[in-house]
This record gives C-alpha cells, structure tokens and sequence, in this order.
C-alpha cells in the first residue's frame, strides 16, 4: 500500500492510499488527479513542498516529468526517506491510528 498525507502547520490534510502493485502510471495519475488538487486547496499560494521517499517509482521518467511539469504548484524535496531534516511519519502514525 501506498500512503500519501498533507501535513500543514499542526494540521493534518486528507490521507490518499493507493492499494496493490503501484506502477509509475499510476503515481503520475495520482499526482494529477489527487494530490494537485489537493495541494491547490489547502495551500493556494503555490507555497508548498512534496517529499517523497526513496521508493523506485518516484524516480522513474514518467514521475520526475510530472513534478517538472508541476514545479509552479509546489516545490519538490527529493531528501531521502531517513533524513532527519524532515521526516513526517511519526507524525502521521497517531493520524493513521485514529481513522
């Protein structure tokens, strides 16, 4: 399963999940279809930031063209996953617990 969350300030924003084996088609789908939207809701003014983690697919071709494509909505962080500068799943392990 993959897990994608907004977190803002000392809030946390809907939980996006994507069952199964995820290709690259899929994320890119997702970006569009989903978290777009979402970031253009809860941060209108173009202030936001992406991390992903390490995983494969958020390095294929298809994925980095669309952040590429994207990178007048939100800024793309691409730290890896154990970064201590920004590592958010602590935070979302008491949002997960609670839905």
């Amino acid at each position: 399963m993959t897990i994608w969350a907004a977190i803002y300030w000392y809030s946390a924003g809907p939980i996006i999940t994507l069952n199964g084996r995820i290709a690259a088609s899929d994320c890119v789908d997702s970006l569009s279809n989903q978290v777009s939207p979402m970031v253009q809701m809860l941060l209108p003014n173009n202030d936001a930031s992406f991390k992903d983690d390490i995983s494969p697919i958020h390095a294929a071709r298809c994925v980095q063209s669309r952040f590429e494509e994207q990178e007048d909505a939100f800024q793309h962080l691409s730290w890896p996953a154990q970064s201590p500068d920004l590592n958010i799943i602590e935070t979302l392990w008491s949002v997960l617990d609670s839905r």
